[in-house]
């Protein structure tokens, strides 16, 4: 596995998540089992994914000089995750969110960003791109995504767009700036005319010069197509069944584990397996992407819940 590190860019939200056991239809008051408060975001869960699974990682992000983005830092400082390429933004709040947990594992998210979080990205260091193993967005962040992803294919980097729902117009434009383009299942719809997730990722394709689209579809795995394969080929990877406990953050945990998998060379249709098990395994945990898993932890729930071949045991083992 390469040492160079992977770039994250994207929201920073702090979490306070609430397990209740069911979301209320009115208003009322509700006391909840337990409470976690956590750093998180889509990029940022990505790249405690990643660390925990043990490559070299980065947050480009924003968070405001108020106590919160103090909490933030705070509490990603335990994780190895590099965070000294956040900017604080003076007399900005940090962004944050309120999210119920049912006992389904079913979420109900209340996010708040403070306007006045500067995006201007021109402090991005860009000048260190050209030595990363790839990078990563989400759709939080337009303005630092489209400087990032420009930057990363002039060097030949690999980019990975989180295509989560976002207004049209800016997915369109951010996911023909990427190499592998990963939508949530109402993105894609977003942008296709078909109501079925496979017509829909075939349409949508056509008309992207990405090397891989795939679009994750929670219990029921996700699927795949890849440039090179026929026009009609798409894979299917469906997920490891599991009683989930609490959703959030498991689309974010499948593309940390995702760019994972593409940095450390496992080959596709192994990447996408394994990033199906780890949010499948962090579902099994309250806490949003607290439940994210370490590779030792992942590597063992793998080898006795997938249909491996020897070698690709060995394969990934090895890693």
């Amino acid at each position: 596995m390469t040492h160079k590190p992977v770039i994250c860019l994207g929201c920073a939200f702090w979490d306070t998540i609430f397990k209740i056991d069911r979301i209320p239809s009115h208003g009322t008051k509700v006391l909840p089992q337990k409470a976690v408060q956590a750093a998180s975001g889509m990029a940022t869960a990505a790249a405690v994914t990643i660390a925990r699974l043990g490559a070299n990682v980065e947050l480009w992000a924003r968070v405001g000089d108020d106590p919160t983005g103090d909490s933030f830092l705070h509490d990603l400082s335990r994780e190895t995750v590099r965070i000294d390429r956040i900017r604080r933004i003076q007399g900005a709040r940090t962004a944050f969110s309120t999210i119920l947990v049912d006992s389904l594992g079913e979420r109900l998210v209340v996010p708040y960003t403070d306007p006045s979080l500067d995006p201007d990205p021109s402090w991005l260091p860009l000048h260190e791109v050209a030595n990363a193993a790839a990078v990563l967005v989400d759709m939080r962040w337009l303005e630092g995504a489209r400087v990032l992803l420009a930057e990363a294919r002039r060097h030949g980097v690999p980019t990975i767009v989180d295509a989560d729902v976002a207004p049209p117009e800016a997915l369109r434009e951010i996911i023909a700036l990427a190499d592998h383009v990963l939508f949530s299942e109402p993105a894609l719809f977003s942008l296709a005319a078909s109501n079925s997730p496979r017509e829909a990722l075939k349409e949508v394709a056509e008309d992207l010069k990405a090397d891989v689209v795939g679009v994750t579809l929670g219990a029921a795995g996700a699927l795949i197509w890849q440039r090179g394969a026929s026009a009609d080929s798409i894979d299917e990877f469906p997920s490891l069944p599991v009683r989930a406990v609490d959703t959030l953050n498991a689309g974010d945990v499948w593309h940390g584990t995702y760019a994972y998998g593409l940095v450390s060379g496992w080959g596709l249709a192994r990447t996408v397996q394994m990033a199906n098990v780890a949010a499948a395994m962090k579902c099994e945990e309250f806490g949003g992407r607290l439940g994210s898993p370490h590779l030792p932890e992942l590597l063992e729930r793998c080898r006795t819940a997938l249909p491996l071949p020897a070698e690709s045991r060995a394969e990934v083992k090895s890693v």
